[in-house]
């Protein structure tokens, strides 16, 4: 079997081995983006010699996700950055505010050259089987283990590591209250212009200068050079937007901030995508055997919906514990209460955007204009002080951050017991 990527491969084809139907896998992966793929690295980097499975719809990997995050903790692809930014531009609607934080530079990597490094490795280790094309229709637990039917057949295996994306868990009881569940969807345009537009050294993360009747929306636009930029239209709420016009407000915005008619720029690439921001527990174990990784096991931050990080610690704490089962529980343990501490702050935050809106960009313009760029960038990637956390804070508007507190403790109280 062979899959041809979009890739500028020095093999130019990834040649993969086939699954064999009647084979029980010790461990199956659904799902060949970014976590089933990271989680297969780790095991392979951990000496895991067993037979690993991985299942998935897709047949090509191109360049269809970017994977942006602040350089605050190593990772095995960081190097893969295309850009370092040490600047920030955030705008709330009025007026803007620059951050620099040369310590911890916001990197951008471009999942082509992820696809190629990890399927570099997966394709020669000999324990790496795949069945691609095959959509997968249902997971089920056996006596046995695990089955999982695609369009082509069914596959067994011991254990399962599903990123198809779940709907979250619903807290039991028949509580009256249903956690805030919104969706930040979007999507990005690379385009290229004739004449210097964008500055290369200062990315907009968020742009609010437009229209907010729908909820919150903005605009992220990474420079990647004064001619090429990924231009990506982005909203928090619900329920999601036709492409079209998704593609219609990235043409207004360039049209309005920067002068560009529609014939004035080529779309070079295009890519789309839906994080889910919840403040309901995310699904770790579907059943015994079952365990679900990537943005289906919540490893997206809920405030903000950065993942790439967290997937890496994800699925490399994983990967630790099939390798030495015997210290996953103790690592479970110790990272109790640093989870709950970033459980709490973003079920308030989510809690106060839904109840207000209208206040999103004032709220994330005065966190980023008020609290230290190194403390922010420790908060964004879960590695803060209580003394960054307290800035955090001091930075926020507190009366809509305390009303929505105390509207969310039936979400947030029961953490800190790990319930």
């Amino acid at each position: 079997m062979s899959v041809q990527g979009h890739l500028k491969s020095k093999r130019g084809v990834f040649w993969l081995r086939p699954a064999q139907k009647h084979t029980i896998y010790p461990y199956m992966i659904l799902g060949s983006g970014c976590a089933g793929l990271s989680l297969a690295w780790n095991l392979l980097e951990l000496g895991i010699k067993d037979l690993i499975l991985i299942v998935d719809q897709r047949s090509t990997f191109e360049n269809d996700r970017t994977w942006c995050f602040w350089d605050i903790e190593p990772t095995p692809f960081s190097d893969l950055a295309t850009h370092r930014w040490a600047h920030w531009m955030i705008h709330d609607g009025s007026r803007q505010t620059i951050a620099a934080c040369p310590s911890f530079p916001y990197l951008r990597i471009r999942s082509a050259d992820f696809y190629q490094r990890v399927l570099d490795r997966l394709t020669s280790a000999p324990n790496i089987t795949w069945a691609l094309g095959q959509p997968i229709m249902e997971v089920c637990e056996t006596n046995q283990g695990v089955r999982v039917s695609t369009a082509q057949g069914h596959f067994e295996g011991l254990r399962a590591f599903n990123s198809m994306t779940q709907k979250p868990e619903v807290p039991p009881g028949g509580s009256r209250r249903r956690p805030v569940a919104l969706l930040q969807h979007f999507l990005g345009q690379t385009i290229r212009v004739k004449r210097p537009t964008f500055d290369p050294l200062t990315p907009t993360l968020m742009d609010f200068r437009t229209p907010q009747a729908d909820g919150p929306h903005f605009i992220y636009l990474l420079p990647l050079s004064e001619t090429e930029a990924l231009v990506e239209n982005t909203y928090l709420f619900s329920f999601p937007l036709h492409a079209e016009r998704h593609r219609q407000e990235i043409s207004n915005y360039l049209k309005l901030r920067y002068g560009l008619e529609a014939g004035a720029y080529e779309v070079i690439e295009e890519e789309s995508g839906a994080i889910p921001m919840t403040t309901a527990r995310s699904v770790g174990k579907i059943r015994s055997r079952v365990t679900s990784i990537g943005l289906a096991g919540g490893a997206a931050r809920p405030s903000s919906g950065y993942a790439f990080l967290r997937i890496q610690k994800q699925t490399q704490t994983i990967a630790r514990g099939i390798a030495n089962p015997g210290n996953s529980h103790r690592s479970r343990e110790k990272c109790h209460l640093s989870s709950f501490k970033y459980q709490f702050f973003d079920t308030v935050f989510l809690q106060c955007l839904a109840d207000r809106p209208a206040l999103a960009a004032r709220i994330f313009a005065q966190m980023f204009k008020r609290a230290n760029p190194a403390a922010l960038v420790r908060f964004l990637g879960d590695q803060s002080t209580i003394f960054d956390d307290l800035r955090i804070v001091s930075a926020l508007p507190k009366t809509p951050f305390l009303a929505a507190a105390l509207r969310s403790c039936p979400d947030w109280f029961p953490a800190l017991f790990g319930r």
